[in-house]
């Protein structure tokens, strides 16, 4: 708890550090780095590329983007995957990274569902469908469940990888552009402005207190 003696502002800094460190809990951090699967053996190699935990607009652009998109893929080891992208791209691997827990036990079913039928919304709409035959007919037989129609389907593979593929990246694409535009209008301004509240100290050398002219010799 900060000490009442202290500076209003000294006090705002200090909350504003526990909301920063509360936030961080959910996303990869430089000093847990070794406890991750697999990438955690990389810790020393990853801990000295400044890149990877830098907050500059540039490497939180591309993670956010590359981030959404790769979270909304069905597909496996995303963590591995985000650290290698990041080392490709030279992007923060805290975003990216961190935007991989969005895909988890909870929400992977509504992934699933939706970036399915977005897919195939684009598959149809374009008519990719027809021309690389990807939709398989219909069963003639009512009975047969869903499940056992697409596994009868000659091209029902092909179906279900380029619907998901298409879904994620567009989805993904998306919801990088709100990331994005949230980041600009709203992160950055933030900061800035607490930029420019912080007050300016001087700060006094030991040189500064020197005089400038050497004393005057004592007469004799």
């Amino acid at each position: 708890m900060p000490h009442p003696d202290q500076p209003q502002h000294q006090i705002l800094n200090f909350a504003r550090i526990r909301r920063t460190k509360k936030l961080l809990r959910y996303m990869p951090r430089r000093a847990r780095f070794h406890t991750y699967p697999l990438v955690g053996r990389f810790a020393a190699f990853a801990r000295r590329r400044n890149f990877l935990w830098s907050f500059q607009y540039p490497q939180v652009r591309s993670a956010l983007y590359l981030g959404s998109v790769l979270t909304l893929l069905p597909v496996l080891g995303q963590v591995p995957i985000a650290f290698g992208l990041c080392l490709l791209f030279r992007t923060n691997f805290m975003i990216l990274g961190g935007l991989q827990f969005a895909s988890n036990l909870l929400t992977f079913p509504f992934i699933l569902w939706g970036t399915y039928h977005l897919g195939t919304f684009v598959l149809g709409a374009t008519g990719l469908d027809s021309f690389i035959g990807l939709i398989p007919p219909p069963p003639t037989d009512s009975s047969l469940s869903p499940v056992t129609g697409v596994l009868t389907g000659g091209s029902s593979l092909g179906l279900y990888v380029s619907a998901f593929s298409i879904g994620g990246l567009i989805a993904g694409l998306g919801l990088g552009a709100i990331l994005d535009l949230l980041w600009r209008n709203f992160v950055l301004p933030a900061a800035k402005l607490r930029a420019a509240r912080q007050p300016i100290t001087a700060t006094i050398t030991p040189h500064e207190l020197a005089p400038t002219t050497p004393p005057a010799s004592p007469s004799i």
